[in-house]
């Protein structure tokens, strides 16, 4: 009986430092991590059918968040934090290539925006989106066996017709959830990728191009 107690406390203390061990492995440090955001359309959407002479560009959008120091944070289970952000900091960029992309494969001819000048509505754009972002953010949350993560998206967009200078102004949002086993950065990418897609969205389906110019649908 005693030896058995002996092995049942050896038995024990192994399983305690591998818990510790797991336990401290999994201690944020503080890292950052970069999401690779992009365009995520439903999958199966038709193309939309524009005029193939209407040039749509995207300029950069503006960040308005109060924090622009990250995009979120994983919080670990042994704690510290992981910090999430996008390639050089440059939201209001990566926000401008997202939306371009999105309309390009939803049938849009859209351009990144290339300050030249001279143009007018004869030789340049006859649509020009910009916009705001208030929100873009992924959080995560690991506990012991998963990770709950959470995404949101808001912009404020704004397309200019340069025929007659008028504006198309949409305020956009998306969110989502996921509960992960083993958890991956681009888990949270995609999933901040779909809430953004989710907002655009709404943009395709609510707008229309006539004449040269976007105007909202009835």
């Amino acid at each position: 009986m005693l030896k058995e107690g002996l092995v049942d406390r050896r038995i024990w203390a192994v399983v305690a430092g591998l818990w510790l061990l797991t336990v401290t492995g999994c201690a944020g440090k503080g890292e950052v991590v970069m999401l690779n955001l992009h365009a995520a359309p439903p999958a199966g959407a038709p193309k939309v059918e524009l005029p193939a002479d209407t040039i749509v560009v995207v300029a950069d959008f503006e960040d308005g968040r109060s924090n622009k120091q990250r995009v979120g944070a994983r919080l670990h289970q042994a704690g510290g934090e992981t910090v999430f952000n996008v390639p050089d900091g440059k939201v209001g960029a990566v926000v401008a290539q997202v939306v371009a992309d999105y309309l390009k494969k939803r049938g849009w001819r859209v351009e990144l925006a290339r300050p030249v000048a001279g143009t007018s509505p004869d030789n340049g754009p006859q649509v020009t989106i910009s916009g705001r972002i208030v929100d873009l953010s992924a959080n995560a949350a690991s506990a012991f066996g998963s990770t709950r993560i959470t995404a949101s998206a808001k912009i404020i967009i704004e397309a200019m017709n340069a025929e007659d200078g008028s504006i198309v102004r949409m305020t956009l949002s998306g969110a989502g959830t996921q509960t992960v086993a083993v958890f991956d950065p681009e888990d949270a990418a995609d999933l901040l990728s779909g809430a953004l897609s989710e907002s655009l969205e709404k943009f395709v389906t609510e707008t229309k191009i006539e004449k040269k110019m976007l105007r909202l649908k009835p």
